[in-house]
């Protein structure tokens, strides 16, 4: 395929390219099962009947909790077993080159999926902290480094059109800074970037838009529709069904349970229904804390005076002011590397400098004390925290337990500890009374938030497949096995970590990611509705205002960054 050298010849192609191939995708009434299983075994898939011509722009759309979504681009990079198989494969146009040869789907179809850590990941913790203070030589490897460390050969063709790209992405004044530095968002595009730079001739894209804020979703949205109309590469999008649908895409392929929906975007009626069950005012029903607005007498859990965080020359945080206060409903907002996860890292005394805030200069009082006279420890178990960094962290060791997960909420640690999976405490261990509170409060966010609220059928443990009709009780889903739970269903109970020992601050940085409708109604109405107590804290770090369980009626405050000034709105 030829390469561009821009966002000019991208546009040049999209006027003078034609295919001698009009047929992306033909997957003719189809049922897909994993590899192993024979033709009787329920399907992963059923009946797929699937065809995406040339000049079509298409989205595939998942109504569960990632898992039928992500089964539909799996069997896109041929990880599942198509019977019958299509007699000129899944992708027709692959056979269609100059030299009429057949070209390798494994070549040239590539993915890139932003539904955190990959399953191929270890499966223990790794330090996410290395990004404020990088020391290893590994942590040292730059973005540039990153997007190049393939063969010659790659580069070389890369090369072409890297600048282009990178500048359009707002990538090129990063490309020497650590890669452990970056934000979410900017992590994002740059595997965006480097995705692009491998020159597939069709790129699945799962989840890009989320953590992207406003202004960087209209930019990639924008760079994706010119390199899909000139087919440099062709774009197939996976999206939640919450998710705002792109202007620019046509059809969609709506996954519900093991079936897809293939047409028209506007056919998709019941589209419209999914994404408003999201897009509501922040106000909802249920409880309404009068108390919330009178700030001024409630207990400082936080406080940052003048506090400023640089890098050499360059200052990611200045001269911050903010107080956090017992019972604050507080929405962070601000850019991509605008300094949120920064800040959030100084109050959870992860960042280093959290111990250089030091009068008369600047202060950073937590719990009443700086950071050095309080104990990590002791901070782990006064702040719940659910973060992409967490999720992506946070061990999947063969043999732990939703209710491991979950127990070791107490004391905020990774390892499961105590006879009972609750923790042994910050003394190194529990009275009777103490083990069997937290024992209940355990069960009390298992009823609370477990999939009887969420899910109208029970998932077996392979993505994707529905095996069981009957929803697990609280008492099943305890006993599943964490890593073999869907991306959802993880992110739902690390939510259920960071709340379990009702801690005194709780920070919730893009929580519902990977969750779908359901899952985000039961959590939204459980944090409104006694999640959390009037003497907890809570902050939303989010990019939308409809994500927030909390409106201006509840007492909302909210706080933003830009450029690393910080101010309230």
């Amino acid at each position: 395929m030829r390469r561009v050298s821009g966002l000019a010849l991208i546009r040049a192609l999209h006027s003078g390219h034609r295919s001698t191939q009009d047929v992306v995708i033909h997957i003719p009434h189809a049922d897909v099962f994993r590899f192993g299983d024979s033709n009787r075994a329920s399907p992963v898939l059923k009946d797929v009947d699937w065809t995406v011509n040339e000049g079509e722009n298409w989205a595939v759309v998942g109504s569960g909790s990632g898992g039928p979504k992500t089964a539909v681009l799996q069997m896109l990079l041929g990880y599942l077993r198509i019977s019958p198989s299509p007699p000129a494969g899944i992708f027709p146009f692959l056979s269609s080159s100059s030299s009429g040869q057949w070209r390798d789907p494994s070549a040239f179809v590539s993915m890139v999926s932003f539904a955190h850590r990959p399953r191929s990941s270890g499966g223990g913790f790794y330090d996410y902290t290395a990004r404020y203070g990088a020391v290893r030589e590994e942590d040292r490897i730059t973005l540039r480094q990153n997007m190049f460390s393939d063969t010659a050969e790659n580069v070389t063709n890369a090369e072409n059109n890297f600048d282009d790209l990178a500048e359009t992405l707002g990538l090129k004044d990063l490309l020497d800074l650590p890669l452990v530095a970056l934000s979410n968002g900017q992590t994002r595009r740059a595997r965006i970037l480097k995705a692009l730079l491998s020159q597939p001739e069709l790129l699945l894209l799962d989840e890009p838009l989320t953590g992207l804020d406003v202004d960087n979703r209209s930019i990639i949205l924008s760079l994706l529709h010119n390199l899909h109309a000139a087919r440099n590469p062709r774009v197939i999008m996976g999206l939640r069904a919450q998710d705002p649908v792109p202007d620019w895409i046509s059809h969609l392929a709506v996954v519900k349970d093991n079936r897809i929906s293939t047409r028209p975007k506007n056919e998709v009626l019941a589209l419209e229904v999914a994404r408003a069950s999201i897009n509501k005012q922040g106000s909802q029903p249920g409880e309404v804390h009068d108390h919330l607005h009178q700030s001024a007498n409630r207990k400082v859990l936080v406080e940052l005076k003048n506090v400023s965080v640089s890098y050499h020359e360059r200052k990611v945080l200045k001269n911050i002011h903010w107080t956090i206060r017992a019972g604050d409903r507080l929405h962070l907002q601000g850019s991509n590397g605008s300094g949120k996860t920064t800040l959030l890292s100084l109050i959870t005394g992860d960042h280093p400098q959290s111990y250089t805030q030091i009068p008369p200069k600047s202060e950073l009082i937590l719990f009443g004390r700086s950071r050095s006279r309080i104990p990590t420890p002791q901070l782990r178990s006064l702040i719940g925290v659910v973060s992409p960094e967490l999720y992506n962290a946070f061990p999947r060791r063969t043999g732990m337990s939703v209710w491991d997960v979950v127990g070791t909420g107490f004391d905020g640690g990774f390892v499961s500890l105590g006879t009972k999976g609750v923790g042994v405490g910050l003394a190194g261990g529990l009275t009777n009374e103490e083990t069997q509170w937290r024992v209940d409060r355990i069960w009390e966010v298992l009823k609370k938030l477990g999939p009887h609220t969420w899910s109208k059928e029970g998932t077996d443990k392979e993505i994707g497949t529905q095996k069981s009709t009957v929803v697990a009780s609280p008492e099943t889903f305890a006993t599943r096995s964490f890593i073999d739970r869907s991306a959802g269903e993880q992110s739902m109970v690390l939510l259920m970590r960071a709340l379990v020992g009702r801690p005194q601050l709780v920070l919730l940085d893009e929580v519902w990611s990977g969750m779908d409708e359901a899952m985000i109604t039961a959590a939204r109405t459980y944090l409104r509705t006694g999640g959390l107590t009037d003497e907890q804290a809570v902050v939303v770090i989010s990019h939308w205002e409809d994500e927030v369980p909390w409106g201006v009626d509840d007492g909302i405050k909210r706080f933003r960054l830009e450029g690393g000034d910080g101010k309230e709105v």
